[in-house]
């Protein structure tokens, strides 16, 4: 089995979080999801950081949860995962220091989520971000019901999670799912770029601002990610999702029954 690799380093007032787990386009299994979380937590806490980036090792964001290591597990144990991902989202969105997600090439499912729970995030123009619950017969976690059309508009958020379609980095900028597009040998500077700036500004201000934006969407959040997990597990035994995780072991498209 693949393993993560994480990378938590510090340039002056800007942390840097990059995780990377070859092979399988960075996905990620239940048992990584803490540990990035911790690295997250870390960095974010380290002494004199003013902002955090998360980067994806190899050209690549993340293909979301690793399906692989989840098909078989028991609707408790998929809570368990679902949970992973929401701590993770915590994570990014109680700590003091914003959080930019540099986004290169997949950005899906979970962590597509994920990124839409921080702060700013940039993508390159080779990125492609989607929302492909509906086509394995789950729905989205994160608080995404909530988060999604905060930032792009209830109808084009409804969109993504009831196609699951993926979507071109141009689109996700017309719809306000980032805030800037750079070329990926340009990533690395542009977001170090938007964090100095970050940094740079009144410190407690940046804070209390950030603190002030997350209350803002809070109940929504918490409700939203309740809802999501009960929702998401009452789903797990059903006949369809065993069809949408099967076609996708065997790529070949689903065959759903409604049952």
């Amino acid at each position: 089995m693949a393993e993560l690799r994480l990378d938590v380093s510090v340039e002056g007032p800007v942390a840097w979080v990059v995780f990377e787990r070859p092979g399988v386009l960075n996905a990620l299994a239940p048992a990584d999801l803490p540990r990035l979380a911790d690295a997250l937590r870390d960095a974010g806490s380290a002494e004199g950081v003013r902002a955090v980036v998360v980067q994806g090792g190899g050209g690549r964001f993340s293909s979301g949860d690793d399906l692989r290591a989840t098909a078989e597990l028991e609707p408790d144990a998929w809570r368990d995962a679902v949970e992973g991902f929401h701590d993770l989202t915590r994570v990014a969105r109680g700590l003091d220091a914003p959080v930019i997600c540099a986004i290169d090439g997949v950005c899906i499912g979970g962590m597509f989520e994920f990124a839409c729970s921080c702060d700013l995030r940039i993508a390159t123009t080779r990125a492609r971000f989607a929302c492909p619950e509906v086509g394995i017969g789950l729905v989205v976690s994160n608080a995404s019901t909530a988060l999604l059309p905060q930032l792009c508009g209830a109808g084009y958020a409804a969109e993504l999670v009831l196609t699951g379609r993926l979507i071109d980095a141009q689109e996700a900028l017309e719809h306000d799912l980032v805030n800037e597009i750079v070329e990926p040998d340009e990533l690395e500077n542009a977001a170090r770029a938007l964090a100095e700036e970050i940094a740079a500004r009144a410190p407690l201000a940046v804070q209390a601002t950030k603190r002030l934006l997350v209350e803002a969407q809070q109940r929504a959040v918490d409700e939203a990610m309740a809802r999501e997990t009960k929702t998401l597990v009452s789903l797990v035994a059903t006949n369809d999702m065993r069809e949408g995780f099967a076609a996708f072991r065997e790529k070949r498209p689903p065959s759903f029954s409604g049952s």
